[in-house]
C-alpha cells in the first residue's frame, strides 16, 4: 500500500483519536472535521504519486538542487481550496490529474478528474470503458479492513446505474477540457474506513483514482496513433 507511506504515524494517532471522539451513527450530518480528514488522505495520495514518479521528470526540487537546469518543470502538484492535482507536461504528455472531497449535510462527495487537451477526443469510448470497469468490478468485496466484512465496492462508493450521470465533460475554449467522475462515499462506513487510513487510501486508489488514469491513457492513445 505505498500510497499510504507519506502519512507520519502521528497523522494516524490524530485520525484514530478524532474517530473516537466523534463517531458517525445512521445518517448523521458529517462533520467539517471528516471531510477534512478525507481531504487529508486526497493531499497524500497525490503526494505519493508524484514522489513515486519524481524520479523520470524534471521538478521544482531537481531545478532547485541544480540552479543550471534552464528547462520547464515536467512534474508539478497543487494543492489548494478546490483540492489536490498532478500535472504532467513532458513531451506529447500534457494533461492534469485531480482529487477532491465535497460534503454537504449527510453526503460525502469524492471527485476524481483529468484535464484533456485532446482536440475531438473520443469521450464516448472512455465512458465505454468505464462503465465496463465498474460493472464487473462493483460488486467485488472491499480487502483489509477488520469491521468492513462481505461489503462491496458500490456500497462503498456509489455511482448511477447510467455512468455518464455520474461524470460531467467542462468544455472550456482555449482551455483544457476537464473530465469529472464523481462517487458518493456510503456514511455509514466512513468511521471505519477513515479508522484504517492505509487501506481508505489504497482503496481510492484502486478503485475511483487508477480506473480513469488508465482508461483516459488507453483512449489517448488510440487517439495518437
Amino acid at each position: 500500500m505505498i500510497y499510504y507511506s507519506i502519512l507520519t504515524s502521528g497523522l494516524i494517532h490524530f485520525l484514530l483519536n478524532y474517530l473516537r471522539m466523534n463517531r458517525l451513527p445512521g445518517k448523521r450530518k458529517i462533520p467539517p472535521k471528516t471531510a477534512e480528514l478525507i481531504d487529508t488522505a486526497l493531499e497524500a495520495i497525490i503526494d505519493q504519486w508524484y514522489l513515486s514518479v519524481s524520479d523520470y521528470y524534471v521538478t521544482a526540487e531537481k531545478k532547485t538542487d541544480n540552479p543550471g537546469l534552464e528547462v520547464p518543470e515536467e512534474l508539478k502538484r497543487f494543492h489548494d481550496e478546490t483540492g489536490h492535482r498532478i500535472k504532467f507536461n513532458k513531451g506529447d504528455l500534457d494533461f492534469t490529474y485531480g482529487l477532491s472531497v465535497l460534503t454537504e449535510d449527510d453526503t460525502c462527495t469524492l471527485e476524481v478528474s483529468v484535464n484533456n487537451k485532446v482536440p475531438n477526443f473520443n469521450y464516448t469510448e472512455l465512458v465505454r470503458r468505464l462503465a465496463s470497469y465498474y460493472q464487473t468490478n462493483k460488486d467485488k468485496t472491499i480487502e483489509g479492513f477488520k469491521k468492513l466484512k462481505k461489503i462491496r465496492n458500490c456500497e462503498v462508493f456509489h455511482l448511477n446505474e447510467n455512468l455518464q450521470e455520474s461524470m460531467m465533460f467542462e468544455e472550456r475554449e482555449g482551455k483544457a477540457d476537464i473530465v469529472r467522475l464523481s462517487f458518493g462515499v456510503e456514511g455509514e462506513y466512513l468511521e471505519d474506513l477513515l479508522a484504517d487510513p492505509p487501506n481508505f487510501m489504497e482503496l481510492i486508489h484502486k478503485y475511483c483514482v487508477a480506473p480513469l488514469r488508465r482508461v483516459y491513457a488507453d483512449v489517448y492513445r488510440i487517439k495518437r496513433k
